[in-house]
């Protein structure tokens, strides 16, 4: 018992020092220490050229809870610069003193002071740019954000969070902070990715060519996948079939909505409007070129009779227009399925209520045409088709056979 106690004193005071020495490295200093005044003035005495002893009295008397005197602290600074003019800190700390003194112009050149000391300096871009715009100086404070987004791209996140309050436009971020190349554009992007913004995100994936990124495959998925979630179909149908010519992969100009209907090929780009397969327990998905309605290929699905499967795991994503008729079909072929609980077609409306759904199938079954028909309501913009068997409360629920799916077609009449 005494171990675990004393391994939890230890964890405790190690995220204690770690978070204090992030905050840190941040530029974010949650408290200061307690210094005796008159144990720093008999430092002095003893050692009047060390500078430190009159850096630690100008923070004891710009932080004093008792009462801030920013004319002493002012004096402190300033000695300790006259005896170490190259330590950043005291700069940017007499810097901070001037501007809550309303000494603008004075706090300016000492930022400048402590830019020269050390240009690389994470601590000094970031003190320095957050004063700046204190101050209103927002053109200043620009580049100095913008060395932190091309050689601290990990601290990115925090610029970008401290931007969107002051500029909300998104172009003025990209046209004046985002840095002009590749790696650094794809540092943006992912912020708008993690935090949802979809309107800055739209923007700056229209300009990515101003910064030389090439969006590869994946890069493109994501994107269309980005858009699908945020319900912008059109888009990201757009961007699909761009992608597809981009690649050479030819696109259906027969109206069919769906992409790799036949099961032609295992994946088209993998993402997007493709079909998306995953693993289930109790089914076995594959695609099967032995096995045909029409063309080179199906997709099978066998069930080993072992679970009450509830069966969604072959879908796709297509998108709609509202107040459309649409035709589904898909051809199916079923040997040995048991239960009453079968396989089925069906659609529904992603970000708009609307559904149809096909008879199911079971037991033995030839080649079948399943079809659904459908009107999309107003607001209807894309929508889902999905394989699906409904799990069931029958005693014969654990389901077992083959079924075979081809030939997927979805067309406006």
């Amino acid at each position: 018992m005494k171990r675990y106690c004393f391994w939890l004193v230890v964890i405790f005071f190690s995220l204690a020092i770690g978070s204090y020495i992030l905050n840190l490295w941040r530029g974010i200093v949650l408290s200061r220490e307690s210094f005796s005044k008159e144990s720093l003035l008999k430092a002095i005495n003893v050692n009047p050229d060390n500078p430190d002893p009159f850096h630690q009295l100008g923070i004891l008397h710009q932080w004093n809870l008792i009462q801030v005197d920013l004319k002493e602290s002012e004096k402190y600074f300033q000695k300790a610069i006259e005896r170490n003019p190259l330590e950043q800190e005291y700069w940017l700390n007499l810097a901070k003193v001037l501007q809550q003194m309303d000494e603008r112009d004075k706090s300016v050149k000492a930022l400048e002071k402590a830019i020269q000391t050390f240009p690389t300096s994470y601590r000094g871009r970031w003190m320095a740019g957050n004063l700046l715009l204190q101050q209103g100086s927002i053109e200043k404070a620009i580049s100095h954000f913008s060395f932190i987004l091309s050689y601290y791209p990990n601290q990115s996140g925090f610029v970008y969070d401290v931007w969107r309050k002051v500029a909300s436009d998104p172009d003025f971020i990209m046209e004046r902070l985002v840095p002009k190349d590749p790696s650094s554009f794809r540092q943006y992007l992912s912020y708008l990715y993690d935090t949802g913004d979809k309107e800055s995100l739209q923007k700056a994936w229209q300009k990515k060519d101003l910064f030389g990124y090439k969006a590869d495959r994946n890069d493109t998925i994501r994107y269309i996948e980005f858009l699908i979630f945020y319900g912008d179909f059109n888009e990201a149908f757009q961007i699909w079939r761009a992608r597809l010519h981009e690649e050479g992969i030819p696109i259906p100009s027969d109206g069919n909505l769906i992409t790799n209907g036949g099961f032609e090929e295992e994946k088209i780009l993998g993402g997007g409007f493709d079909w998306k397969i995953e693993r289930v327990p109790g089914a076995a998905i594959s695609f099967d070129h032995s096995m045909t309605y029409d063309g080179k290929g199906s997709l099978r699905i066998v069930f080993n009779g072992k679970e009450n499967v509830d069966f969604y795991h072959v879908s796709q994503f297509v998108p709609l227009k509202p107040n459309s008729e649409y035709t589904l079909k898909a051809h199916m072929k079923t040997k040995d399925v048991t239960t009453k609980s079968g396989l089925k077609i069906e659609i529904s409306g992603v970000h708009s209520n609307f559904y149809g759904v096909s008879e199911s199938l079971n037991g033995d079954n030839g080649w079948k045409e399943l079809t659904v028909l459908l009107r999309t309501p107003a607001q209807a913009k894309g929508g889902l088709v999905r394989i699906r068997r409904n799990r069931t409360d029958k005693f014969d629920r654990f389901i077992s056979g083959t079924v075979w799916i081809d030939n997927v077609r979805l067309v406006e009449k």
